[in-house]
């Protein structure tokens, strides 16, 4: 008798532990999990979780790392969805044991067994301290956060607004991915409503991004391929709405040029334009002219015109033995030609191309002797000569206007101690006041200057001269003066008339129209100021292999190219997110 009634008690409990005993506790306790930690919801296999949120199972508490449905916690290892975070054990309430019926007088079959009472007790809610914080708990730097969680961190409640995952949140970002919901207390976590079956949607582990607006005329390509996606900022079509040649060089306002006479007039071991002008000038960053006198020059005035050379500086021709007080018509071929070949021989083949006349005094006939001498371009304008006699009256001072229109006779002003043959008031400093004139009026001056702290004839004292360069430097600095030498700007001036760049706006391409002998004569580097919605860091160009930077000062933004090495290709620098 007591083996039958182990033996129905046996099949019994194997029924109700295989779910085939079908009553009123399984209708009451759906759940196969009786075992839970206060505060949190069991797990349901139907239920859908997002990253973040807490379950029960087993006396264990889970929290989901990301999206979920179906996963069991037990079984979710190190890398699986669920993580486990701590718990408390709980003694599982014992199921009842079924009463066995009699036993009937024939054979051992099991009587109906009365179904069990399940006491079920209602499980306590906490009440929080302030409103409850849904999906939330501590941050953990390794948890991955979707959009909308929300987490408790240094006793604020943030809201992710993207995905984001080991990125902790901070104040002083708000434009990070936590937004600032204020303070709040520390709570009990207050259990997830059991969440219904609903269609399961597609799982996407790629965190979305969202990078800001383009700007006008740009666009994002998106490459898919990796996660998350990668945005390219590219554009626009056309990245440059105009062009125009700028009147100088690099946008600057005005242009100068430093010229230092009679080269070669003092012995060379004592030689200001060796031990003081050269040096003080490289210095500084800066570029004069030198007017040669070949015919006195020494093996150390050559050589140190070579340094010269290699400095930037541009070597004058100014006669090969200065006649006084002016060079004769009989003696021209000579003096111009023959300075310029002691150049040639002395320099490496360096080519003279700019003349500054001895006393400043020119007849007409050697004005236009110049003009037809193909290596010069240019030179000083000159007292003229007539009947003799020098007229001191013809005035050759000035300015010279940005389309100066006879590169022969260019204007200048001397230098004197006193200023009295200067344009600017005797006692002014004249050195710097010619430099204001070329920025105010948009024109090109040139200073005639000849020794500096010692020489033979109206010497700049030192103290001037170094004071003059750093004026010059600092408006050079500014981006309001271009200081070069003489045949540099002359070319920059005819290259600007006669080397026409077209903007193939379609194309992003900027072609030279270089065809005429003008433009193959004087081309020159020029610079076009362009007009553009990028900042100067975000266009690209590149000239025969060479890549090119366009840069903004405080007259617009420019770029410096060869009117002479083809075309110039343009592009906007992408941007990634």
């Amino acid at each position: 008798m007591q083996s039958k009634q182990f033996g129905r008690a046996l099949v019994f409990a194997l029924l109700t532990s295989s779910g085939l005993l079908v009553g009123t506790a399984q209708a009451l306790s759906p759940t196969p999990y009786p075992t839970a930690v206060p505060g949190y919801p069991n797990w349901e296999s139907a239920s859908v979780y997002n990253g973040g949120q807490r379950v029960s199972y087993n006396g264990a508490v889970f929290e989901a790392k990301w999206w979920t449905q179906g996963d069991n916690p037990a079984q979710s290892g190190e890398w699986g969805v669920w993580k486990r975070i701590g718990g408390v054990q709980i003694t599982p309430t014992p199921v009842p044991t079924a009463t066995p019926a009699p036993t009937a007088t024939t054979g051992p079959t099991l009587a109906p067994s009365p179904t069990p009472t399940v006491f079920m007790t209602s499980k306590p809610t906490p009440t929080p301290t302030t409103t409850p914080v849904v999906n939330s708990g501590t941050w953990n730097a390794a948890t991955a956060y979707t959009a909308g969680i929300e987490i408790i961190y240094n006793g604020r409640r943030y809201r992710a607004k993207w995905w984001v995952q080991g990125q902790a949140p901070n104040l002083a970002d708000p434009w990070g991915p936590w937004e600032d919901l204020g303070p709040v207390s520390v709570q009990t976590p207050t259990p997830s409503p059991t969440a219904t079956a609903s269609p399961s949607p597609t799982p996407s582990f790629c965190p979305p991004i969202s990078p800001p607006a383009p700007p006008p005329g740009f666009y994002y390509e998106v490459d898919n391929s990796v996660c998350p996606a990668r945005y390219t900022l590219v554009g626009p079509k056309e990245v440059l709405q105009n062009i125009e040649t700028s009147t100088w060089k690099n946008g600057a306002k005005g242009a100068y040029s430093l010229v230092h006479d009679d080269y070669c007039s003092m012995p060379d071991n004592k030689d200001p334009y060796i031990q003081i002008m050269n040096p003080e000038l490289k210095k500084r960053g800066l570029v004069a002219g030198f007017g040669m006198i070949t015919g006195s020059c020494s093996p150390q005035h050559w050589a140190a015109a070579k340094e010269m050379i290699a400095n930037g500086h541009e070597i004058i021709s100014h006669s090969r033995s200065h006649p006084n007080p002016y060079i004769a018509d009989a003696e021209l071929d000579v003096q111009l030609n023959g300075a310029a070949a002691d150049i040639a021989a002395n320099l490496d083949g360096y080519q003279a191309s700019y003349f500054v006349w001895p006393g400043d005094a020119a007849s007409t006939a050697g004005t236009d002797f110049l003009k037809t001498l193909p290596q010069y371009i240019g030179g000083r304008a000159s007292h003229l000569v007539a009947n003799g006699n020098v007229d001191y009256t013809t005035m050759p001072a000035g300015v010279n206007a940005a389309n100066f229109d006879n590169p022969y006779r260019i204007k200048w002003d001397l230098f004197t101690v006193d200023g009295k043959w200067s344009l600017y008031p005797m006692g002014s400093e004249i050195l710097n006041l010619h430099i204001d004139a070329a920025i105010s009026q948009g024109a090109w001056t040139t200073r005639t200057a000849h020794g500096v702290d010692t020489g033979y004839w109206e010497t700049i004292p030192l103290d001037r001269y170094l004071a003059h360069l750093d004026y010059a430097q600092t408006k050079v600095n500014s981006g309001e003066l271009w200081m070069d030498t003489p045949s540099n700007v002359i070319k920059y001036r005819y290259a600007r008339e006669h080397c026409k760049p077209t903007l193939l706006k379609a194309e992003n391409i900027i072609r030279f129209d270089n065809s005429s002998a003008q433009c193959q004569k004087y081309a020159t580097p020029l610079t076009l100021k362009l007009s553009t919605q990028l900042n100067p860091g975000s266009v690209a160009a590149q000239q025969n292999g060479k890549a090119l930077y366009a840069r903004r000062t405080a007259n617009g933004v420019f770029l410096t190219v060869d009117p002479l090495g083809g075309d110039v290709k343009l592009s906007a620098v992408p941007s990634y997110y």
